[in-house]
């Protein structure tokens, strides 16, 4: 049975390898170093939808070949 982790700061479930950091002797899992970084700096959760709003608004696309 595979063992599916859920990113403490967005709620989602993480394909792969989470992100484990030690936080005061305690180990806490995130799905990526930006969710760490955004919960280590106390931010307000964001949502996917609204995180994919904003790389809209300030993000250029880049094709690949």
């Amino acid at each position: 049975m595979v063992k599916t982790e859920k990113c403490e700061y967005c709620g989602r479930l993480i394909k792969g390898e989470p992100e484990i950091f030690t936080r005061r002797g305690k180990e806490h899992v995130y799905c990526s170093d930006f969710c760490f970084k955004l919960h280590f700096y106390d931010a307000p959760t964001i949502s996917y939808e609204d995180l994919q709003k904003m790389y809209e608004l300030r993000c250029i696309s880049v094709q690949f070949d």
